[in-house]
This record gives structure tokens, C-alpha cells and sequence, in this order.
């Protein structure tokens, strides 16, 4: 699905950069819904991280809200417990992979709001999913099948 909105997006920006003989910007065709309500959803929780959670945090919980959602709405998926874990404790490391220094109170400051900025990914992802279900399942068929995505925690 990332790789999908990706490519949209590239497109996208491809065609503001064109010589003066395209259309003018009114008539264009806006992105598609699941376009906007994702950069929305992400605009979002990266407001609730920053200053806290560096770009790969929010590119982490991204994807495991993102496949939560999936394994919530879609057939044959499912989430690997430990893998889910084990790409959920990267909340505790900083931008150099080593984990950060957190006292307690710290600590719990951080899975807040990491579980805040997870949720709100999952429920903008499952409404995503209501706007096309059918395209929504078949994107993440070939997310999985493609082996590329990062941070998996699909069963396999």
C-alpha cells in the first residue's frame, strides 16, 4: 500500500514539474481519497511524535498500524506476535539503533505515545480500507508478496 501511494505521490509531484502546455492545476484530477485521508492520518501522528520520535519511529508504527489494519480487514493475515514486539521495543532506541537512556516515567511517556500515534495509523488505515476494500486487500497481497516492505509482522 505505501509503495502504491509512493508511486501516486511521485507521479503526482512529476506533474506539477512539467513544461507550461499541461493542463492548469484546476484541471487536474485531485488524488484519490486513500491518498489524501493517508497523508492526513500521517500529518497527524507525526504531530503527536515530533520532537519525541525521529522518522524511522514514525515510519515503524506506520507500518504496523498500516498491517494491524490489514490483518484486522483483510483474509489470510494474520500478526506474528514477537515480530510485532520485537519491531514494536524500537520506540525505546534512538536514531543511532542503540536504546536510549529512559527512566521510568520516560518510559512510559514514550509507549504512550507510541500507542497514541499506533492507533491513530490503525484507524486511518481501516478507513481507508472501507473506502476500497477489495483494492485495499489486493495492495497488501502484493506488499507481502514483494518481500520490500519494511518492519513485517505478518505471519507467513
Amino acid at each position: 500500500m505505501r509503495h502504491g501511494i509512493v508511486a501516486i505521490l511521485a507521479a503526482t509531484a512529476l506533474s506539477s514539474s512539467l513544461p507550461a502546455s499541461t493542463p492548469p492545476a484546476a484541471a487536474r484530477k485531485p488524488p484519490p481519497a486513500a491518498v489524501t485521508m493517508d497523508l492526513a492520518v500521517t500529518d497527524a501522528v507525526r504531530s503527536v511524535l515530533t520532537g519525541r520520535f525521529d522518522e524511522g519511529h514514525v515510519a515503524m508504527l506506520q507500518a504496523l498500524g498500516h498491517q494491524q489494519a490489514v490483518a484486522a480487514t483483510c483474509r489470510g493475515f494474520s500478526i506474528d506476535p514477537k515480530a510485532y514486539a520485537d519491531e514494536f521495543d524500537l520506540i525505546y532506541d534512538g536514531v543511532d539503533g542503540k536504546p536510549r537512556a529512559l527512566s521510568p516515567a520516560q518510559r512510559v511517556e514514550v509507549e504512550r505515545t507510541a500507542t497514541l500515534a499506533l492507533g491513530m495509523m490503525f484507524g486511518g488505515q481501516v478507513a481507508i480500507a472501507a473506502n476500497s476494500h477489495e483494492a485495499f486487500c489486493s495492495a497488501a497481497v502484493r506488499e507481502r508478496a514483494s518481500g520490500a516492505a519494511k518492519h513485517l509482522v505478518w505471519k507467513s
